[in-house]
């Protein structure tokens, strides 16, 4: 063992070692807080499923009952079908953990409920008809209010600026670790 006898060639691997031992435990360490963040959007902060995740489901749940009342319309079935894809990719997308996934597919809803909103307005709906469609997409856009207000994007906005921290800021270049998406 003549290598480890000679002092250069120690401290060399020593420094490696060194720089190895932050790279994986500075990586883990920020893993474990994005997985924090991660469990806030898809468990709730305290674990019992108030939680944007389930905010979105019931967004799912709202466009597609307002894309039965549209089934009635042949006016609509260009908005209907938009919201029909729209909500099946957000419904898919959760599935995921890909958070970024279902922001853009949340924001394809909303952009795709909005117009079938509109487009029902100007047919000659049903009094019962008209109500629903009222009350869903009240239900839609409170659901929507409501994920403004969670406590995910608090924990994502502090996890973003633990990233810019030092060290985290070197980790950050030399690890797959990525910012938290904020949801509005």
């Amino acid at each position: 063992m003549k290598l480890l006898e000679n002092k250069g060639i120690c401290i060399l691997l020593m420094l490696v070692l060194m720089a190895g031992g932050f790279w994986l435990g500075g990586y883990k360490g920020l893993s474990g807080q994005y997985s924090k963040v991660e469990d806030v959007f898809f468990v709730g902060e305290d674990g019992d499923g108030i939680c944007v995740a389930n905010d979105l489901n019931e967004r799912v749940t709202a466009a597609q009952n307002l894309v039965t009342i549209a089934s009635n319309y042949a006016g609509v079935s260009d908005a209907r079908k938009a919201v029909s894809d729209a909500a099946a990719a957000l419904s898919s997308n959760l599935q995921s953990s890909d958070v970024a996934a279902i922001i853009e597919s949340n924001r394809q809803l909303d952009t795709a409920m909005t117009a079938l909103y509109n487009d029902l307005g100007q047919e000659s709906l049903s009094q019962n008809h008209e109500k629903y469609r009222q009350s869903l997409y009240a239900n839609f856009n409170s659901r929507g209010d409501i994920i403004s207000h969670d406590p995910y994007n608090n924990y994502a906005q502090e996890y973003n600026q633990l990233l810019k921290g030092f060290p985290a800021s070197l980790l950050v270049a030399i690890t797959p670790a990525h910012e938290a998406v904020i949801f509005y």
